[in-house]
Parts: C-alpha cells; structure tokens; sequence
C-alpha cells in the first residue's frame, strides 16, 4: 500500500469517528457522499491531484463553524499524519476557499482541485438530498419550516427553513464549476424548484409561487 493510500484510508477513519455525533447534516453520511462525488469529478478531470481533491473532501467540514472548533482541527491532524508542509498547505488552501460564504455565487477559485471541491460539496447541497438536509439543519436549530407572511427580500426576517432554498440552495447552479458538475447539478436544480412549486401550490399560496417565478426570472437574466 502506498503512503498517501495509508494516509487517506486513516484520514478516512478520522473523518467517521469526529463526525459520528453531528446531527445538523454535516455528519459522516455527508462526507461520504462529498467524497464519493468528488471521485466521480476526478474521472474527467486528469490534471487535477487526486490526493489532494480526496483529502479535501474528507476533511472539508472538520472546522466548519458549526461543528464549534478553533479552526485547527484539520492542521493538527495533518500534521501527524507525518505529510510535508506543502501538501498540508494545499488541502487546508482548497478546504478554506469553497464555503459558499466565502465564495459566493459567482466564485472564482486558484485551482482545479478548489474547483472540485466546490462542486462535490455543493451538489449534496441540492436536489432531495438537499431538501433533507435542509430539513435536517433547520429543525436541529429550532427553526420553523415556513413563515408565510415573511418573504426571502423583506427586511430584518426570521429565518425560516424554506428561505434557506433562495438564500443559497436555488443559487448553488450557477455556482458551478465542471462541466460534470454543471449536468448533475442543473437535474438537482430542477427537483428542489419542483419541490417549492409543489409545497406553494399545496397551500394556495399564490404570493409565494409569484415570488418563486420572479425569482427564477431573475436567475435566468
């Protein structure tokens, strides 16, 4: 077995053991579909590093703000795994610039293997795994499902479970960064729109379905 094998298989341990308690959807299931997603990626991508990207993605939530570390988490495991600064450096760069508060909606990253990342991690932020997790996050925080009197644009709102789809998840397409990616994630677009259209029209809520179409309208320009 080679080194970075050895180290990938005991990053992989690393990563099931710390998130084994996570409950807000950053847990163990998340990060296997990140990596499997990013394995996926890399088979049309042969200039990127498949050790990096790998590494990444197992280890792209671990200082997440949410899971409430000092942000060195992933360094000190680096660290004693025995890897060079260099590779250290590389996987803790490509894991610090993907967040979408960070990025943004319209990113523009260094490298390929940023660029992979990005895309892994945003596609399991879409489609049904994406409603549930959605759920998942929401209602492990307290917040309700639904505010009907309070629309994503108004001012100073609650926040609310299905804002959360045209705060970032209904944006997480054009975020896109592979031709891959791009594919999957326009099929996952198009569930969650259909979804919304569904649970507005289940409830008669005409001002809500007008918002979405404007709102797609904009999206389209």
């Amino acid at each position: 077995m080679s080194e970075q094998q050895e180290i990938l298989n005991k990053t992989y341990q690393f990563a099931e053991k710390y998130h084994s308690t996570d409950n807000s959807g950053h847990d163990f299931e998340h990060i296997k579909r990140v990596y499997a997603n990013m394995n996926t990626l890399l088979k049309n991508e042969p200039e990127a590093n498949p050790f990096i990207c790998r590494m990444s993605a197992l280890l792209h939530d671990v200082d997440d703000h949410k899971m409430h570390t000092d942000g060195k988490v992933a360094e000190r495991f680096l660290q004693s795994t025995g890897l060079d600064k260099t590779r250290i450096s590389a996987i803790l760069e490509t894991i610090d610039a993907i967040s979408f508060s960070k990025s943004g909606e319209n990113p523009h990253f260094d490298t390929l293997e940023m660029q992979l990342l990005s895309d892994a991690d945003k596609l399991d932020a879409m489609g049904a795994i994406g409603i549930c997790r959605a759920l998942n996050y929401g209602f492990s925080y307290h917040q309700p499902l639904f505010k009907e009197d309070e629309l994503p644009c108004q001012e100073n709102n609650e926040k609310h479970i299905i804002n959360h789809f045209f705060a970032k998840l209904l944006l997480l397409k054009g975020a896109m960064q592979t031709a891959v990616g791009k594919k999957e994630a326009e099929k996952r677009h198009k569930f969650m729109i259909e979804f919304l259209q569904q649970f507005f029209a289940e409830q008669n809520l005409v001002i809500w379905q007008d918002f979405l179409e404007r709102f797609l309208d904009r999206m389209a320009r």
